[in-house]
This record gives structure tokens, sequence and C-alpha cells, in this order.
């Protein structure tokens, strides 16, 4: 029922501990300011990549069951055109088709972690859409595309979960703790190179229990894209919590 899911989910709350690591998050990473967010959020799918390309967004509250205050969120951020043109020329550029649109807000996988990093709502932010046949390699090809809008200030975020299964029990079952060392190693390890690092993303499927971790892939491919952005070089792991088989996990690249 409502009442055990949200006590189930008490961890990830506006008063939790990973709510104040997001309240904290550019102090303590010094991460510099951006002049813009590109986020690949979870909770956005097209049969044809589409970027955001509105100058002002509204929120989707694309969730229900939960109080009538999170209904009334506000985060009155910009959006911005002209990089957004950019993403459509660089994924253009690279064979994939790209389509606009302006009127679509912005989606939880957005707002709800954002609104804790960038309170003041002044960074211009543009959304792209996962595709819906979730298919790996077409996600790790837009994200190597969009990689060099590093190179304008521009942070391109991935939000989903590092597992996306609550569990049966209070305490992580044995196959959120081994993916989530299997995890690790594939985003942290210094030793593989950046083919060795694609590579072992492609071949998640030999994972025995993927599945229990990522029933569906919505959740996984923003992780995986941030890695691709970053052209496979090793990520640092910055949080990491669970919630009963929930993994909250932070990488920075």
């Amino acid at each position: 029922d409502t009442t055990s899911r949200f006590s189930a989910l008490k961890g990830l709350d506006k008063d939790s501990k990973a709510a104040q690591f997001l309240r904290n998050l550019t102090k303590s990473q010094q991460i510099q300011r951006p002049d813009c967010l590109l986020v690949l959020s979870a909770h956005w799918e097209e049969s044809v990549c589409t970027v955001n390309s509105g100058s002002h967004h509204t929120l989707l509250y694309d969730y229900g069951g939960f109080p009538p205050e999170t209904y009334k969120i506000k985060w009155p951020v910009r959006g911005a055109p002209d990089i957004a043109r950019r993403v459509k020329k660089y994924l253009e550029d690279a064979g994939i088709s790209c389509s606009e649109e302006s009127k679509r807000g912005l989606d939880h996988g957005v707002f709800v972690p954002l609104k804790l990093v960038y309170p003041e709502a002044d960074i211009p932010v543009v959304q792209v859409s996962l595709l819906k046949s979730m298919r790996m390699e077409d996600h790790l090809k837009i994200a190597e595309a969009l990689s060099p809008l590093r190179q304008n200030n521009v942070l391109i975020i991935g939000s989903g979960f590092a597992t996306h299964s609550i569990g049966q029990s209070s305490i992580p079952a044995q196959w959120a703790k081994d993916f989530k060392v299997w995890l690790n190693d594939v985003l942290t390890n210094k030793s593989y190179s950046p083919a060795e690092r694609k590579a072992r993303l492609l071949d998640f499927k030999s994972l025995p229990d993927f599945t229990k971790a990522h029933p569906t892939m919505d959740h996984f491919l923003p992780l995986a894209m941030t890695c691709a952005a970053a052209e496979y070089g090793p990520g640092k792991l910055i949080y990491s919590e669970f919630v009963r088989s929930l993994l909250n996990e932070h990488y920075m690249f």
C-alpha cells in the first residue's frame, strides 16, 4: 500500500542523507558553474531521439500517489535553444535522427534532483530523450555524439538509478550487492582502456542477475550514457547507499 511504499523510500525523501548530499554536491565536489545543464533522464522515451528546444520549461509531475505538496513544486528554469540546436546538429552529423519539441515539461528525473543541486533555477536546462528501442548500442552512440558539448561548459547529467528494484527485504538482496560490485568495476576501474570499458557496458547481458537489478533498461541507460559522453574514461564514485535493494549511487566523470 501507499503507506508502506513511503516508509520503504524514507531514505530518499527531502530530509534524507541522499537529499543533503545533492544540496552540497557542487561544493563537496568543487563543480564549477556550468553554462548549461544537459539531462538524460530515465523518464522520457521517444521513437526518435528528441531534444527539448523550448526557451522556457514547465514541470511534468509524472508520478502518482504522492502527497499534495509534491504536485506544487516549482523550479522555473529556462531552456537553451542555442544548445538544443547544437545537440541536433551533433546528432545528425553522427548519422542519428533527431527531432525537436518545445512543449513537454521537464520530468521528475530532471527537476527532483536538480532542484536540490541548483535551487536558484538560474542555469538553463536542455533535456534529451532516450529511445523506445532501449538498445544499449544506440544510446552509447547518442552520448558519444554529445561529448563535444563538454568543451562548451555544458554539464552532461544522467538521471536514473544504479538499481531499480526495491526488493522484498529491508536489507539489500545478494543480486543487488553483486550488481554493485560489477557496476563499480565497470565505471571506475582505471586499468580499463576506453574500448574495454565500452565493451563491458555492451556486455551487460552476461551478468546473470541484470534483469533483477533493472527489469527495464530506462534507469540504467543514463548512467552508461554519461560514461560514453566522457569518452569512457574512469569515473569516480562519490555517493553510494542502499535503500533496501534500491542502489542510489552517483558517479562523476
